[in-house]
């Protein structure tokens, strides 16, 4: 009877008590700490870390559609080929396949920023060679996306070296490579390819604004195709300086007073176009065995 003279209804007075509940925890509750705070802003501030990041498909893509300098066996004069969704010909009627799926990626030249090593092969008839090229990434935002380092890091031919695996490593790439050895696999069978075995890492420098393959292991030198020497008369020297790559300024990796074997090589366009000299080098020229490797001639520039 009392609510009817006072004209609310029982609905009414419960809604009343439990707004007065709610304010009342609205106003008791403690305020979000420091923590719970930052929590809360992560949604609402971009993470640098959820940025787009450069990758090893997104450089594949790339060069699948723009121009590369290719130097045939490795070390000759280098022309240009324009690509166009991985395949390309030239005036010579040669046609070019860039390596689909194959691309390793690594940090090559240590600016936090991958690169990708890409195999890129030529048919010419029933001549064959395929060359195992760099390209440096340059940022997601930045074109070209990559840069090619023009210097191949090693090679397939028909009756010649054969490139087994490229894998990354934490500076750059290991090769595995049999090589067909002048002389000794003259007789063998091309389908079995060299029988020098040799195992290669290499990394990427810079030097003068230009970047070069730099060998780091088995021992320091050019990282780029090192041919063998037709020549299998070298002399001994402990006087000569060498570097890892053509400019007077490139790392030194035989010093004066080093013992080392010199050979002579065929002609490099590629790498002698200033006039530069190029041969290889067999270090600890008195040791007979390494590793397991059959080849221990390395390649460097005086």
């Amino acid at each position: 009877m009392a609510n009817a003279v006072s004209g609310k209804s029982p609905v009414a007075g419960i809604g009343a008590a439990v707004v007065a509940v709610l304010l009342l925890a609205a106003c008791t509750s403690p305020p979000p700490s420091a923590d719970e705070r930052a929590e809360d802003s992560v949604g609402s501030t971009p993470d640098a870390s959820e940025a787009p990041v450069l990758t090893g498909t997104d450089i594949g893509d790339w060069i699948r559609d723009t121009e590369w300098s290719f130097a045939g066996r490795g070390i000759e004069e280098p022309f240009t080929i324009a690509f166009k969704d991985g395949q390309a010909s030239d005036d010579h009627m040669r046609t070019y396949e860039i390596g689909v799926g194959v691309g390793v990626e690594s940090d090559a030249n240590g600016d936090g920023i991958v690169d990708l090593a890409v195999p890129v092969s030529q048919l010419d008839g029933n001549g064959f060679q395929e060359l195992w090229y760099i390209w440096l990434g340059n940022a997601d935002d930045v074109e070209p996306v990559a840069r090619q380092v023009i210097y191949p890091i090693a090679r397939t031919t028909r009756c010649g070296d054969v490139v087994q695996s490229v894998n990354a490593t934490e500076d750059g790439f290991t090769i595995d490579q049999m090589l067909w050895m002048p002389h000794t696999d003259q007789d063998r069978d091309c389908a079995d390819g060299g029988s020098g075995h040799q195992t290669r890492e290499v990394t990427v420098i810079d030097v003068d604004g230009v970047a070069f393959p730099m060998q780091t292991s088995p021992v320091e030198a050019w990282g780029g195709v090192c041919p063998r020497s037709d020549w299998l008369d070298g002399i001994l020297d402990d006087t000569i300086t060498a570097r890892a790559a053509p400019p007077a300024s490139a790392p030194q990796v035989i010093s004066p007073g080093e013992l080392v074997g010199l050979y002579e090589l065929a002609p490099a366009p590629l790498l002698t176009s200033d006039g530069v000299r190029f041969f290889g080098f067999q270090a600890d020229a008195t040791s007979t065995t390494t590793d397991g490797d059959q080849v221990r001639m390395h390649c460097a520039f005086g």
